[in-house]
Formats: structure tokens, sequence, C-alpha cells
């Protein structure tokens, strides 16, 4: 075989090949070593045999010996190849073939159906083992005569080789047990550790893990429950719903039954119908403490599945959070547990580089927003402080019975508005709030009197006192409460205005309502305001407009609801 025939792969194929299904790069390219092995030794010892090999006999084991010289060849250059395991049938067809074919050697050639036998039961598990036994056993028995028939020997020539074929299935059974374990561990880590990226922070990483052991355990529910009292999140994913973070009652209540389970692996399935008992399983050396059932049924009931499998994440003989697949049908083997425990170590790894992150992200910001406080208050608020200092120097000048005192009163009273809202961000920079704050709602109350006081327009405000959101969200938002204001001024005659902002499914909405169209007599003409629009569009919100008594015209902004619980 030629390099054209079977040209180099590049670095992606490459790569694709060494991550083939099943056994591992390394498991192949030992098996394709004791194939050449096995091909050359059967080759000295049955050509110079006392009994001549027939033509055939000779063209199929040179033909073996070709295909094992190419597959060992292919396997160290990371060239294409057919499945391992079809490679393991043929290795197991040909020693059917040459015991129909030769009569010298069988106990030799019932030897090489260990390879096959042992090594497709480690790499591919037990089951595939069974049944290349099953075959070669079969072919030990089966003769095929001259004429092209088949029968049944059951002699016990051919009775203890078979016996002793079928004696690998306990054998490969018990070898494949711990590479079976190895294997799951090596794809389940790989497959998901590639998705993995610690920068995105510990949200992301979250629910990204959460999503990807969903996929490859085939579970119904999957959660990762880290520890609340560090802000981490409790995230959940389902078929059903996707990946979202549970709420703070739902995340106490799995921390609190997680809480009386032993630091170890385990397996629970509660009971369903009478007579079937259900059970816990432990992987380790962990006693499963007193009530510890009665907390995993109350967890099945919970998350409603009928079989979970529960791996703590450790660190330290400490836990510091858990992962948990929950399965309604289907129930996850021991092996496939064991691998789960056995990769956690290496999952948490990635978690842990995430909250890293995220506490570097929240350490700088601090340091940044203490900075920007500090220049803001020296630079910011001096010449509010000036004009302060001024309209207080007019006003001890104008008479109190002087009608231009009143408007010089209110401009004093504005200033020191602005003051105090300056005082209340830079305060706001410097003490952080990580966990969002209620910046919107005493904005949105001190422009609405700004407003009032400026243009003459009754504003009503309703709203509830406290609306907790980042400061990015609140910002835009009191640009939008501004320039709806604005609009209502240039665009209509109104007299008055109601603003109602509210938190509702997930999301919060503005709605801006006036009397334009009362003062005019009649529906006042269609309007949409286009900035408003792509303003909310672009914080993945909506803006309708309507007039739902066909005289008022009615604005409803509609945004995410963007209160973080952690940054």
């Amino acid at each position: 075989m030629n390099a054209a025939a079977a040209p180099a792969l590049d670095a992606p194929a490459r790569e694709a090949a060494l991550r083939q299904p099943g056994a591992s790069a390394e498991m192949r390219r030992f098996s394709a070593g004791i194939r050449a092995i096995v091909a050359l030794l059967c080759t000295l010892l049955l050509v110079p045999g006392e009994k001549p090999l027939s033509t055939l006999a000779v063209i199929v084991l040179l033909g073996y010996d070709l295909w094992s010289g190419y597959v060992l060849w292919a396997e160290a250059s990371a060239r294409r190849l057919p499945p391992a395991l079809l490679r393991y049938w043929i290795d197991a067809t040909w020693t059917v073939l040459m015991l129909q074919l030769t009569s010298s050697g069988t106990g030799m050639l019932v030897l090489t159906f260990v390879q096959p036998v042992v090594l497709a039961s480690i790499g591919h598990g037990v089951r595939h083992g069974v049944t290349l036994a099953l075959y070669a056993a079969l072919g030990l028995i089966v003769d095929v005569d001259h004429a092209q028939h088949a029968q049944l020997q059951w002699s016990t020539l051919h009775a203890v080789p078979a016996a002793g074929v079928l004696a690998l299935i306990p054998v490969a059974a018990v070898l494949s047990r711990p590479m079976s374990v190895l294997r799951q561990r090596l794809m389940l880590v790989s497959g998901i550790e590639a998705q993995l990226d610690p920068r995105r922070g510990l949200d992301a990483i979250a629910s990204t893990l959460v999503g990807g052991l969903r996929g490859v355990t085939r579970a119904d529910l999957t959660a990762l429950v880290l520890p609340s009292s560090t802000g981490a999140p409790a995230v959940i994913g389902t078929a059903e719903d996707g990946e979202f973070r549970a709420g703070a009652p739902t995340h106490a209540g799995l921390e609190a039954l997680l809480a009386t389970l032993p630091p170890c692996a385990l397996m629970h399935s509660r009971r369903r119908w009478r007579g079937l008992r259900g059970g816990t399983r432990v992987h380790g050396d962990c006693p499963l403490p007193a009530g510890a059932g009665a907390a995993l049924d109350e967890l099945t009931a919970l998350l409603e599945v009928n079989t979970l499998a529960i791996v703590p994440l450790l660190r330290y003989d400490r836990r510091h959070g858990h992962i948990v697949l929950g399965f309604r049908e289907l129930r996850p083997r021991a092996q496939e547990l064991a691998a789960l425990a056995e990769g956690a170590p290496e999952l948490f790894r990635v978690i842990e580089q995430a909250a890293l992150v995220d506490k570097l992200q929240e350490e700088s910001a601090a340091h940044e927003r203490v900075r920007i406080g500090r220049d803001l208050h020296d630079s910011a608020i001096q010449p509010y402080l000036g004009l302060k200092y001024a309209v207080e120097g007019v006003a001890q000048r104008v008479p109190r019975n002087d009608p231009a005192r009143a408007d010089i009163d209110a401009l004093l009273e504005l200033v020191n508005s602005e003051i105090g809202a300056l005082r209340e961000i830079i305060s706001g920079l410097r003490a952080g709030e990580p966990r969002g704050d209620n910046a919107l709602m005493p904005a949105v109350r001190r422009q609405v009197r700004r407003f009032s006081l400026l243009f003459g327009v009754d504003v009503q405000l309703d709203g509830p006192d406290e609306l907790r959101t980042s400061r990015a969200l609140a910002g835009a938002l009191f640009h939008m409460v501004n320039e709806a204001l604005n609009n209502v001024r240039k665009h209509t005659p109104a007299r008055r205005v109601w603003i109602r902002l509210e938190h509702a499914d997930d999301e919060i909405r503005m709605t801006v309502r006036d009397d334009a169209g009362e003062v005019l007599g009649r529906p006042v003409r269609a309007f949409h305001p286009r900035s408003l629009s792509e303003r909310a569009a672009a914080l993945g919100g909506s803006l309708t407009v309507s007039s739902p008594d066909g005289l008022h015209t009615e604005v409803v902004i509609a945004v995410p609801f963007e209160v973080s619980t952690r940054y």
C-alpha cells in the first residue's frame, strides 16, 4: 500500500483519527503490535510444519501478515483505518478460517482468540467481547468439509478448546472493568473540558458543564450545586428547559439535602411500584449515614426523577459542591458513575479557575470604581459646588417678596439635588455593590420632579420602592425614561404623564402614557419613537405603541431583567 493510496492526514484529520470512539489511540497501537506479533509467530510455526499447508491456507496466512503489518504502520503514522472493533472481528474470522483450512497448530491458533476477545472487551465493553467469544466457540465446533457442508463436532477435541475460549468471557469482564472506567473518564473529561473556558466566568462555565454532562451521560436532568455561601450558583439543566440558574430557596434546599450524604459518589433509586424496592449504592468505602435514604428520596421527588447519581466535588477532604444526574427511566451503569467520580477533580479544577477569574474581575472592577469615584469627587462635584454658592449668593441679594425669588429657590433646590445625586453615585462606585443596587428608582424620581418643575408637566410615577439592577441596566433605563419624557414635551401638547415601572415575568416593563388626546379632543397622530425602539432592541427587549382607550397614547418597553446575584 503506497502513500498515494493512503495519504497522510493534515493536523485536524490526524487529531480526529486519534479520537475515534471506543478504544484510545494507545490501546489501538498496542493492539496493532500484538496483532503483528501473532501473525508473525503463526507464520513461522505453521509454514515449516510437518504437514504442508494448502494453497488457500498459505494465501489466508500471508494476507493476514500483510494486513497486520499495514495496520501497525497506519496506527503509528495516524492514518485512516476501519473501526477498531471491525479489526477484532477480522482477527477472529482469520482464526476461524485457519482452523478450517489446517489440521496442525490447532492449539496455537485457539490462543490467537485471546487477543481480539480480551482487547475488544477492554476497549469497547464486555458485551462485544462476549459476542466475539461466542463467535469463536462456534467456529471451533463447526466443521466445513470439502463438500461445503457444515456440521457440528461435539468431540472432546473440539469441545475443550471451545470451552477454553468461553472461559475468556469472565477474564475479559474482570480486565475490562478498570479499563472501561478509565476510557469513559477520558472520553467524558476530554469531551467536556474542551468546551470549558475559565475566562468566561463561573456562571457560563457552570451552564456549559451542565449541558455537556447531560449530553454525555444521557441524563434527563443534570445539576451543578456549588456553595451558596460563596455566591456560587446552582445550575440545573433539562431537555425541556435548557440550563438555568436555580433560585435561592431551591439552591438552599438542594444544599441541605446534599449535606446529609457521605463524601463519596453514590447511586440511588427510589421505590416506584409495590414489591420493587429501591436502593442506594455507594461508590467507595464511605458508610451511608442515618437518614441519608430519606434525604435521597426527598431529592428524587424534588427533582422529579427516579434514579440519582451524585458525585461530590472534593478538595483536601472538603466538599465544595456536587454534580447531580437524574434519570427517569434509564439507569446509569456503575462504571459510568465511577468514571464521573474519577473525572470530577479535573472538572472541579476548571470550576475553581473560573471562580478565580470572577474574583479577579470583581477586584479589578472595585479598584476601577474607587478610582473613578475619586476622580469624579475631585472634578465633577466642584463646579456644582461653585454654582451652588453662586446661586445662594444671588438668593441672599433678592428679597423674598420679589417674583424672581421663587425661580431662584427652585434653581437652588435643583442644584442641591444634582449634588446629592452625584454624591450618591460616587458613594456607590466606591462601595462597589457587586450584587446590583437600587440606583434606578431614586434617579427616576429625581428626574420626574426635575422635569415637572422645569416644564410644568405633571408626571406621576408608579413603581416599587426598590428595584435592584446592574448599573449598566439602570443607566440604560434612566435614559429611556428621560427620552420618553422629552418626546412627550416636544411632540405632544400633553399636560399629564403617567410612568409605571415594574418587574414581571423576568423582565422590567416600563409603561409611559400621556393625555395628549384628551387635550386635543381627538386621537393624536401615530408616532413610533425609533430611537427608543433601537435602545430597547439593543437590550434584547421590545417596544410597542398603542392606544388602549382610543384616545391616550401608551408606550410599553420591556427588557430582560438583568439583576445579577454575583456581579
